[in-house]
């Protein structure tokens, strides 16, 4: 009888061990999602014509080579629309992370923060340089920001910060809760 409670405790460890293992194998909807490249388009909303492209690239991942970073140099006193595109280029063909995102959104929320300091704390973030206003909602009314106006104010040198906060369950427009999936830097120049 002992002999065969030890051998159905060992089984049920066993088991129990083999799902427990499968189940953390099992991607899950919540997960991050794998950013290596981020692409900004401004359009100057009073001249349409006139963009400006900047583009983030870390195709390594962190810890790897150091990310291809175009510096952004915008108008002072200029209104655009920001439009942000997101990509997993380790997957052939590459990834559309924005459209995950888009069909997420209830889950997710971009913001575009202005540091004075390259690499500084969230709470560092300054309103001096911009006035950047989401222009997408998701299906609660809140922001997801892949779509922004971005009003210049006067010359500013510093950092531009996209960050892409994935917040499921927990969003609330604010950038407190959840996790960050991808954060890219880039110098920028008002003037």
């Amino acid at each position: 009888m002992k002999k065969n409670i030890a051998l159905f405790a060992a089984a049920a460890t066993l088991l129990f061990a083999a799902c427990k293992k499968e189940k953390n194998e099992t991607p899950t909807e919540n997960e991050n999602e794998e950013i290596t490249t981020v692409k900004l388009t401004f359009t100057n909303k009073a001249v349409p014509a006139e963009k400006v492209i900047a583009t983030w690239k870390d195709l390594d991942g962190s810890g790897g080579t150091a990310p291809v970073i175009d510096k952004i140099n915008l108008k002072a006193n200029t209104t655009y629309t920001l439009a942000t595109e997101v990509l997993d280029e380790t997957k052939n063909p590459p990834d559309n992370v924005t459209e995950e995102i888009e069909e997420e959104a209830d889950e997710h929320r971009l913001f575009h923060l202005f540091f004075v300091n390259a690499n500084a704390p969230v709470t560092d973030s300054v309103n001096t340089a911009a006035t950047v206003i989401p222009l997408d909602k998701d299906a609660n009314n809140l922001p997801i920001g892949l779509e922004v106006s971005v009003a210049t104010k006067a010359a500013f040198t510093g950092f531009l910060r996209m960050v892409v906060r994935h917040q499921p369950g927990t969003k609330n427009g604010t950038y407190g809760p959840g996790s960050t999936d991808a954060s890219a830097e880039f110098p920028i120049e008002i003037k």
